[in-house]
């Protein structure tokens, strides 16, 4: 299993008095895009659900606009900490809609019936 890299985390530690300064809008955009690009590629975050994270991408500058004096947006946390991993692929190592196997004592139902009776 991968590590995750942490060293870009950002702590949120206090609030700010003043507005924080905003990053350039096509550079944040850039570097975001590249970041999920990166976590896609060669990990397991490559079979994670990233359809809805492509839109974050327009998105998180608009949130970070609306920040105003509230603590700066923490734009520089990795992408990979921002995906949704589906917790059955985690459980069972396969895609949602496919059952994982049977143990073979659960297998027949019906013979399990008759053991009982």
């Amino acid at each position: 299993m991968h590590s995750v890299d942490k060293s870009s985390t950002l702590f949120l530690v206090k609030k700010t008095p003043k507005k924080p300064e905003r990053p350039d809008k096509d550079a944040f955009k850039e570097i975001f895009a590249q970041r999920l690009f990166e976590a896609r590629d060669d990990t397991i975050f490559s079979q994670a659900d990233v359809g809805a994270c492509i839109d974050m991408v327009g998105n998180s500058y608009g949130k970070y606009e609306q920040a105003d004096s509230m603590l700066p947006v923490a734009y520089w946390v990795p992408v990979c900490e921002k995906l949704y991993i589906d917790p059955w692929q985690l459980l069972t190592g396969r895609p949602r809609g496919v059952l994982p196997e049977i143990p073979p004592h659960l297998r027949n139902p019906e013979k399990r019936a008759r053991k009982r009776a």
